[in-house]
């Protein structure tokens, strides 16, 4: 290339392309060949830049959540190119499921940047580019029958009669003679409490923040990030404001009462916990889940407070289109009701 370049003045990138083109394959394919470390060194590296230079994802975040990706990328050292690579990255999961999903479009923004001038090319662009957004489909695969029952189905609400059936399931563990069993008790009743009244995903709970600007509140830093965009820090405003001031959720947040360890998603968590809850299982069979704490704060935004999906959008972290995707079958004829005559009052 120096001597094609230099002396003969062809451009560089000629230069490259007539030596690639009278190299013997195997040759190219040696000199492709990338230490795998190096791929890794580019996931730090872009780690430090969403946290550390632009601030996209705390570092809390990228630590748990992206987590989890980075430990599926370091299962894949053998793979030589970039469509092995997110073969490797994606077979750990069930096809078509939301981990493989998320694990397969970080693993490609992760490459991306490394094979940038932002990434300072890192990455060997001409190994590594990754493919566009509308070719993952291979990688991400197609969900079975099984798993789109299950995602496809909406998880029902949680009524305010079963919420307080709950909690009160606990009251023999608050009771316990064992401090730990009590301890245990004591923060999975406030987690519940804080994700009813304030709308919460699981994962949530880990990010929850006291600001004062007159008086105190309750924020969430947490950052859901999509393909299209992420979540920013949001205020938390209490669906029940008598519920939150009688349980004092703000006063205990404020205090550094403990919350229970999430693990990326957190929904998992609950299960963990209530496993052996005959109150929780026979839930279950009603449909509710973590999430049913989640859906019970806009289908009462909606229901009981008349508030639109463009107020309660904003308060649960995602857009209206989301929102409305979401939770649009639960509003009910009650609430249509009051919007209609609402709007055509003269």
């Amino acid at each position: 290339v120096h001597t094609l370049h230099i002396r003969k003045k062809i451009g560089i990138k000629e230069a490259i392309e007539r030596v690639k083109a009278n190299a013997p394959q195997d040759e190219i394919k040696r000199a492709n060949k990338t230490d795998f470390k190096l791929i890794l060194e580019a996931w730090t590296k872009w780690g430090e830049y969403l946290t550390t230079t632009t601030g996209k994802v705390s570092s809390s975040t990228f630590k748990n959540s992206y987590g989890q990706t980075y430990k599926a990328l370091a299962k894949c050292s053998q793979s030589e190119d970039i469509d092995s690579l997110l073969l490797n990255v994606g077979k750990q999961h069930e096809s078509g499921c939301r981990t493989r999903q998320q694990n397969i479009r970080r693993v490609v923004a992760c490459l991306r940047w490394a094979t940038s001038s932002k990434g300072k090319f890192i990455l060997d662009p001409d190994v590594w580019t990754a493919p566009r957004e509308g070719q993952l489909g291979d990688y991400i695969g197609s969900k079975s029958r099984e798993l789109t029952i299950k995602t496809d189905n909406p998880t029902t609400p949680i009524s305010d009669e079963d919420f307080f059936l709950l909690l009160d399931s606990l009251k023999d563990k608050l009771n316990d003679k064992n401090a730990n069993v009590r301890a245990q008790a004591e923060k999975w009743d406030l987690a519940l409490r804080l994700t009813r009244v304030f709308g919460l995903r699981p994962i949530e709970l880990q990010y929850l923040q006291i600001r004062k600007n007159g008086k105190f509140t309750l924020w969430c830093t947490y950052s859901k990030r999509t393909s299209t965009g992420g979540t920013e820090a949001r205020r938390l405003f209490p669906i029940h404001k008598n519920w939150c001031e009688e349980w004092k959720l703000i006063e205990k947040v404020r205090s550094g009462a403990p919350l229970p360890k999430m693990a990326s998603g957190g929904g998992q968590a609950f299960g963990t916990y209530f496993r052996f809850n005959e109150t929780w299982k026979n839930l279950q069979k009603k449909g509710i889940s973590a999430y049913s704490l989640r859906h019970a704060y806009a289908v009462a935004g909606h229901e009981k407070y008349n508030l639109n999906a463009s107020i309660l959008a904003p308060a649960m972290g995602h857009s209206v289109e989301v929102h409305n995707r979401s939770y649009s079958r639960w509003y009910g004829e009650k609430y249509l009701e009051d919007i209609f005559e609402n709007a055509t009052q003269s």
